[in-house]
């Protein structure tokens, strides 16, 4: 894989991972306030595992947003960790991201061509709800694989600093 030099054409790779984190932080934050702020009968959570009536008694304890709220916890400590990996020039600090990022990536592919797919075969007019769903949500995952991909980037820089050793940098560096 080709490295990026630049993030957005104008910023250091370093740069943009601090504004990835930073965002990761941001969305985390607003996510759980939305989540514990909107009603619990405008949210519907499913398990596709179980039957309806266990569904009910999950979202009536609130065990989704338990579950979605720390998730989002570890999401916010995992971006703390990639900021003070860049501060540091730790790569190894970075992995935990670089590793959550790809797998947060997935997740969302798989997340937007399902919801969007449930959209277009739901029995009601749903088309438009469903293609601005998976537009959006194609949109958002360019954008999130973009920052991963900075990110990534000088996860190798630092890591490749790090293996030469601090007598075999160039000058300028030290």
């Amino acid at each position: 894989m080709k490295r990026l030099q630049k993030c957005c054409c104008c910023a250091s790779t370093r740069t943009g991972t601090i504004i990835t984190s930073i965002l990761g932080i941001i969305l985390s934050i607003v996510t759980i306030i939305v989540v514990w702020v909107v009603d619990k009968h405008l949210i519907r959570y499913s398990t596709f595992f179980f039957d309806e009536d266990f569904d009910k008694k999950l979202t009536y304890y609130d065990i989704p947003r338990i579950i979605l709220t720390v998730n989002l916890c570890f999401t916010i400590l995992i971006c703390a960790l990639l900021m003070i990996a860049v501060h540091k020039r730790r790569s190894w600090l970075m992995l935990p991201w670089v590793v959550l990022g790809i797998v947060l990536a997935i997740g969302l592919l798989i997340t937007v061509l399902h919801t969007s797919i449930t959209y277009y075969l739901d029995g009601q007019d749903h088309a438009i709800i469903a293609t601005i769903i998976l537009i959006g949500g194609l949109f958002y995952l360019c954008l999130y694989l973009y920052l991963w991909v900075v990110v990534f980037s000088h996860y190798l820089d630092v890591r490749d600093e790090e293996e030469r050793g601090r007598y075999r940098k160039a000058p300028y560096r030290r």
